[in-house]
């Protein structure tokens, strides 16, 4: 039951004194995949996400991971991730980005309904925070362990006009064995846009996110995101 309420938690929460801080952001990315043959394929990502008032970076993030098909339904993948984090709060003047290590793996069941094509992704990934001096001016060599975060996310890709597609999904992330027990939920996300090809392996997807997330001192930010990602394909 806890987990079905975080999925609605953006609509019908009541948290008392805990402080919600709006923030609007751009997020646009680049994802290169690799066929190896017809049960492998290798896929790369980079992103970068940014403050939009005022113009401040936020986080760079660069992925890699491996995935092997299973029949026509199931694929299974397993990678890591390096984010590079600033802080959360623009005003803040100190802004050292803390690199972030992310190893995980994730399984992904997708079937057809009709003109629908629905996807189920279950990720489960670990969080590495380099460590930085107390007043976060400069790294330190060592490096710790954060959390485990767990994912589902289930999104619908159905077709518009010609050859564009729209895409709506919904993702929940939650928190285990956090500093702050209290702190269950990661985030709550929603996106819909669109799916436009540009060539027949290369797409561009255009829409609005948007993040609810809570913090682990359990106040919340709630976020509007313009979010842009091309898709390129080769092999």
């Amino acid at each position: 039951m806890r987990f079905l309420f975080f999925f609605f938690v953006p609509f019908f929460f009541t948290f008392g004194q805990q402080k919600i801080e709006h923030q609007n952001q751009l997020w646009y990315g680049y994802y290169l995949t690799y066929s190896i043959n017809k049960q492998w394929y290798l896929q790369g990502e980079a992103h970068e996400r940014h403050f939009i008032s005022p113009v401040l970076h936020h986080q760079t993030a660069f992925r890699a991971h491996l995935h092997r098909n299973f029949g026509k339904n199931w694929e299974f993948s397993a990678g890591a991730a390096l984010f590079l984090n600033t802080p959360n709060d623009p005003a803040a003047t100190v802004r050292l980005a803390i690199p972030e290590y992310r190893p995980h793996f994730e399984g992904l069941y997708k079937h057809n309904w009709s003109k629908l094509r629905v996807d189920h992704r279950f990720r489960a990934e670990m969080r590495f925070n380099q460590a930085a001096n107390a007043a976060r001016t400069a790294l330190d060599e060592s490096i710790n362990f954060s959390n485990y975060r767990l994912r589902y996310r289930i999104q619908v890709l159905f077709p518009l006009l010609k050859s564009i597609s729209g895409k709506v999904n919904t993702e929940i992330l939650l928190n285990a064995a956090q500093e702050n027990p209290e702190n269950d939920l990661d985030q709550h996300r929603m996106f819909a846009g669109l799916s436009i090809p540009l060539r027949t392996n290369l797409a561009l997807d255009v829409g609005y996110l948007h993040a609810f997330q809570q913090r682990p001192n359990l106040n919340y930010y709630d976020r509007s995101i313009i979010s842009m990602m091309l898709y390129h394909r080769i092999k």
